[in-house]
């Protein structure tokens, strides 16, 4: 009788008692919540960083030589009439 009366006082069997097997479940949900964020950070940390791209040069405008115009096509048109 004294053997089960030390075995259910001892912390072994705290499963017993709400209280304890509430404190064995956040133990459960701390240690489960810590393991999972420690494996995201390792994953985060070893993925390769995206750097964002430079560029070479400046962007160029092209220009030519010549000014050109919109209605130069319609003006060589009338002149010939």
């Amino acid at each position: 009788m004294l053997i089960a009366l030390v075995a259910l006082t001892d912390n072994g069997c705290s499963y017993l008692t709400k209280s304890g097997r509430q404190q064995a479940a956040y133990a459960r949900y701390i240690r489960h919540s810590s393991y999972n964020r420690i494996k995201l950070q390792r994953k985060l940390f070893a993925s390769p960083k995206i750097q964002p791209q430079k560029m070479e040069s400046e962007p160029t405008v092209a220009t030519s030589t010549s000014p050109e115009s919109v209605s130069a096509g319609t003006d060589s048109a009338v002149s010939q009439n």
